[in-house]
């Protein structure tokens, strides 16, 4: 079974089992050798791996929710533990990553005596693949989902970085430049750092109700105005109930009443095509002041 059939959308589960369990085993794989190596790059490395594994855990928790029914207590459902999932691991991420930094920083002021190289290299390489991989069955839906772009980030940025220690590995087998060891930790913590930092205000403005990235308030209210039967809009409000689903509410003036139905389905309809805002909820309200009267 080729990889688009086995990690589809429908079998997303998958993904999520597929890369947890690899990763779980390279961690150990990683930690063991890095210490037998007297590695910090490669703890380093394992530390923020199980970082990311603990980040694809709250994602795979938050798909398993967002697939309950809604209750007369969470009438949206559970749309937007996803949006907390991908704050969640942003948070936990930035902070293990400034522990790795400070942990780093000790390691230059009193570097170790000897780091073996050769071992750096070949569990580097590996995680070159076991990373590369990961990331690579992530990459479709991070066109999409901040979950799976946040997933897709953390791995395709671990397969570089693994790429960095091998470098330094090759360097410190033939010359033991040992400093190397920790000054790679800092340059992967911090590139991390910079990506990770995008995912989390991203995030942030989601957790907070703010206008997805992918959608304009102004391009929204311009589309809603070119039809010639609506003359103003009031309280427009877009946000997003998921990582992947948008929301949107607006009172709509119009100047014919009988043309209410057409109006609004067309609309509806359109906001649906052309932005993907498939929760729309819209209000008509008539700018015939007698009419407005007759309603009261």
């Amino acid at each position: 079974m080729d990889q688009e059939s086995f990690f589809q959308r429908g079998k997303s589960n998958n993904k999520y089992w597929f890369g947890i369990s690899i990763n779980l085993l390279f961690i150990v794989f990683e930690v063991i050798c890095g210490v037998f190596a007297g590695s910090l790059a490669l703890v380093t490395d394992a530390i923020h791996n199980l970082v990311d594994v603990l980040g694809l855990v709250i994602a795979f928790v938050a798909v398993i929710l967002i697939k309950r029914k809604p209750t007369k207590h969470h009438t949206y459902g559970f749309y937007n533990t996803t949006i907390l999932a991908a704050f969640t691991n942003s948070l936990i991420l930035v902070a293990s990553l400034a522990i790795v930094i400070w942990e780093a920083f000790l390691r230059l002021m009193n570097p170790e005596d000897h780091v073996n190289g050769w071992i750096v290299v070949i569990v580097a390489l590996t995680g070159v693949v076991i990373n590369g991989l990961t990331a690579y069955i992530f990459h479709r839906g991070s066109k999409r989902d901040l979950n799976e772009k946040a997933n897709y980030w953390h791995f395709f940025a671990d397969a570089l970085i693994s790429l960095c220690v091998v470098f330094a590995g090759f360097i410190i087998n033939f010359t033991n430049w040992v400093i190397l060891d920790p000054l790679v930790s800092i340059f992967a913590a911090v590139f991390i750092l910079f990506e990770s930092w995008r995912v989390l205000c991203r995030a942030f403005s989601l957790v907070t109700n703010g206008v997805p990235d992918n959608i304009s308030e102004n391009e929204v209210e311009k589309y809603l105005l070119s039809f010639p039967e609506i003359e103003k809009i009031n309280d427009v409000h877009i946000w997003a109930l998921s990582t992947t689903e948008v929301a949107i509410s607006a009172h709509l003036q119009c100047n014919r009443p009988a043309d209410y139905m057409k109006i609004l389905d067309d609309a509806t309809d359109g906001l649906r095509k052309k932005f993907d805002i498939d929760h729309v909820t819209l209000q008509l309200e008539t700018s015939d002041k007698k009419h407005k009267e007759s309603k009261i």
